[in-house]
């Protein structure tokens, strides 16, 4: 058998300090990464399939990857490798991973993001304080933590990495012993700057719309800032409608409802209760992407929002 690891991961930050992570601690281990945006789920899947055919791989990591509504994927993993290892932290239905035998490790806990797990499933915690420090701060990220200090320094660092993208990233992370580049603060900037302007382009073409106290946004950028600043301006919901038929649903957690509600809200806009956190959900619509059908469903998405969550309509 082939030594090599396959290491499957989804391609966010969260995902990018899992792979630091691991890189930190097994340096030398020789791997081939795989990444998944969730829509190419199957076909991400596949490709290992027709990698591991010709190079008979059988060891697999999987990390910060939600089987959720995935789990016929995560069986044709499971049938492929001989050890599979699962390190993650999105919720999932109640003994979903019971049917599993012993060959899969699952290191799993929805309280803290994937990349800190990974830093303590290595025992990286203590080795590098940097890489530490960058961890955490993902962790207030990726769980949105409003109210920790380092809440916008997050937002930050988020950004720098869809700035570079996965492999500069982790690459420049890793020249630099671990921290960030020395031209991190002037790229950030460059950002900022564009982000500021951005937005209030999208105030002027009258892309952000209001419905009481939910706001809907139509843009496939910078919706991350809009998002922050309508929730601090008291918004309970802020959804963003993007060109491809993408809808993200984002609730804030000041906002007046029970668990169940947010549960019966991802139910009947998105067909799942348990796709990434409970109170952030991203759904592709069903029907061919047009600029009708996307109002239509935007109509839908406000109708049933205020059905579930305000019992009125």
């Amino acid at each position: 058998m082939n030594n090599e690891l396959i290491v499957f991961l989804h391609n966010d930050v969260d995902a990018a300090f899992c792979q630091l992570n691991f890189e930190f601690v097994a340096p030398t281990v020789r791997k081939k990464y795989f990444y998944t945006n969730y829509g190419n789920m199957k076909e991400k899947v596949s490709e290992i399939e027709n990698y591991i055919a010709v190079h008979r791989n059988d060891k697999i990591l999987i990390m910060d990857v939600s089987f959720s509504n995935n789990k016929d994927q995560l069986d044709k993993l499971y049938n492929m490798f001989n050890t599979i290892t699962l390190i993650d932290h999105h919720l999932y239905p109640e003994e979903f991973f019971n049917s599993y035998s012993d060959k899969m490790k699952v290191h799993y806990d929805k309280s803290k993001c994937a990349a800190l797990l990974t830093n303590e499933y290595f025992k990286n915690t203590g080795k590098n304080k940097d890489l530490d420090t960058l961890t955490k701060i993902t962790d207030v990220y990726d769980l949105w933590q409003v109210e920790n200090p380092l809440f916008d320094v997050s937002q930050n660092l988020n950004n720098f990495f869809w700035e570079l993208g996965m492999d500069k990233f982790c690459s420049e992370i890793i020249r630099f012993n671990y921290t960030l580049p020395n031209y991190y603060p002037e790229v950030v900037k460059k950002i900022n700057d564009k982000i500021s302007e951005g937005i209030q382009k999208l105030e002027q073409k009258k892309l952000i719309h209001r419905f009481g106290k939910v706001t809907v946004v139509f843009t496939d950028e910078f919706f991350n800032d809009v998002l922050i600043r309508e929730m601090k301006n008291g918004q309970d919901i802020v959804i963003n409608a993007m060109a491809y038929g993408i809808i993200k649903v984002r609730i804030s957690q000041y906002a007046p409802f029970s668990a169940e509600k947010k549960i019966e809200l991802s139910r009947a806009l998105s067909g799942v209760e348990t796709t990434g956190h409970l109170n952030a959900f991203t759904y592709k619509m069903s029907i061919q992407t047009s600029f009708e059908n996307i109002m239509n469903e935007i109509q839908r998405v406000i109708k049933e929002t205020y059905r579930i969550c305000y019992d009125k309509w």
